[in-house]
Parts: structure tokens; C-alpha cells; sequence
């Protein structure tokens, strides 16, 4: 006979799940099947993709859709920012906002008022001193401006 410690009941495991999908929706707060663009610009997550050439943010929904296969990283929010992925600005094609195989003039309007920041240069800069940040190398704490996001 199992010990009561290891025994889980279906109303703990279900309680279990409510909790990790509250916790993943505190983390990224928008739906992972719909792109963040038709919302316009807004407070959200945003990832580079390192393997799209193009210095451009994706939302939670198309970094996890459209460029699962890049290597991508994690900018942290950013405020009043529109998803790059269905527009002219990236080549690869968005598989959440508009057709999975539009190119160049039948995806959509580059977003103009987007604004891109150190974040989004040579791989991505933070902080300060300007250093590239890597999640699993970096030791010290990189501190983001409340003010600016950066």
C-alpha cells in the first residue's frame, strides 16, 4: 500500500495545475495561439530572434509559434510595443496574423512607432555598461530602468 505523502488525489493535482497556469499567465499574460498585433501597441514581453537578421520584437505568441526553431532572447516588457512578426520589417513569415506564407509587400506595415533601444542591438545589449546578456552564464544581477525599460 502506497504512504499518504505520495498519494495524489485528482482535486490536488487539478489545484496543482490551476496554480502553474496562473503562474504561466502572470509570466506571459497574453495568449500563446494569437499574435499581440491586432491589440496594437501595448505593455508586453518582447524576445529578439538572434537568427532573423532583422533587429525586431516578437511577443510571447510568435516566439513560441513562428520562431520556436531561433535562437532567440528574452527582452523583458516594454511598453507601448507592437509585434514585428506579421509585418514587412522581419522576412520570416508569421504563422498567428495573416497568411503562414506571406512575404515582403503582403505582410503587414512596418509599426513606426516602436521604439528600439540598445535591447535590440548586436544581440542584445543591457544595462549601463552595455554588456550582452546571457541568462545561464551571467552571475551578476542586470538591472532594468523602471523608467525606460532598457
Amino acid at each position: 500500500m502506497a504512504s499518504s505523502s505520495s498519494v495524489v488525489t485528482l482535486a490536488s493535482d487539478y489545484e496543482n495545475q490551476q496554480l502553474l497556469l496562473q503562474a504561466a499567465a502572470e509570466a506571459i499574460p497574453h495568449q500563446f495561439d494569437k499574435c499581440t498585433y491586432q491589440l496594437g501597441s501595448l505593455r508586453q514581453h518582447i524576445h529578439l530572434c538572434i537568427d532573423c537578421k532583422q533587429e525586431r520584437g516578437l511577443c510571447g505568441a510568435c516566439s513560441v509559434s513562428c520562431h520556436t526553431d531561433h535562437t532567440q532572447i528574452e527582452l523583458f516588457p516594454k511598453r507601448n510595443f507592437r509585434c514585428d512578426c506579421p509585418t514587412r520589417a522581419l522576412e520570416h513569415p508569421c504563422q498567428l496574423n495573416g497568411s503562414p506564407t506571406a512575404k515582403g509587400k503582403d505582410k503587414l506595415e512596418i509599426n513606426d512607432f516602436n521604439s528600439y533601444n540598445q535591447n535590440f542591438r548586436d544581440g542584445g545589449r543591457f544595462c549601463r555598461c552595455h554588456s550582452l546578456y546571457d541568462g545561464e552564464k551571467e552571475r551578476e544581477t542586470m538591472v532594468q530602468c523602471l523608467a525606460c525599460e532598457d
